[in-house]
């Protein structure tokens, strides 16, 4: 422990009582949010409980469908990628799902995780961008949900947070890179 000598009034010795409690809180929280097991998901691993994920409802934004993880994942594998309109490495790694459509059967589903966003907008830019597959506008509890087992990643869309689900199962990719065609295709097919 540290020991702090008295250098003035007490209200100063306070103030800086405080300002040192609150800037180690801070570098915890710091330390914490970077650390492996909360900021880098499990890299080629299922993520236990993945339930709550894959019976989640979601609404796809330019129909207004509801489906869950598990009803895709049942049908074919699903590629999944967390996202925003204005990321262009998201944009990269979506050209690429297109192309990876041409090699492979599955599912992709865009979850827009930008609180600043709207489902109006997000259709709009699938239409634009030409992309076929669901997108939908994450809510505060599916990204609680998605921040839960992936760690603070999963907000973070440049950083390219992309997961297959299959078998009942989700596992997270190697987040903070674009994905060939060829690449989405051998980790679909890895389940």
């Amino acid at each position: 422990m540290i020991a702090l000598t008295a250098r003035g009034s007490p209200g100063r010795d306070t103030r800086f009582m405080h300002r040192f409690a609150a800037a180690g809180i801070a570098l915890a929280l710091i330390l914490a949010a970077c650390s492996p097991s909360a900021a880098t998901p499990p890299d080629g691993t299922a993520v236990p409980d993945a339930g709550p994920l894959l019976g989640y409802e979601l609404t796809d934004v330019r129909n207004g469908e509801t489906f869950t993880l598990a009803e895709l994942s049942a049908e074919q594998p699903v590629v999944l990628e967390t996202m925003a309109i204005w990321c262009t490495t998201c944009l990269s790694q979506q050209r690429e799902v297109v192309q990876a459509h041409e090699l492979a059967e599955f599912h992709s589903v865009g979850i827009d995780v930008d609180p600043n966003e709207n489902a109006g907008d997000l259709a709009e830019y699938a239409e634009r961008q030409g992309f076929d597959w669901r997108f939908v506008k994450a809510d505060a509890e599916l990204v609680q949900l998605l921040t839960d087992r992936y760690g603070f990643g999963v907000t973070n869309p440049p950083s390219t947070p992309t997961f297959v689900v299959a078998d009942g199962q989700v596992r997270a990719l190697e987040f903070g890179r674009v994905r060939s065609a060829e690449e989405l295709v051998a980790e679909i097919g890895a389940g």
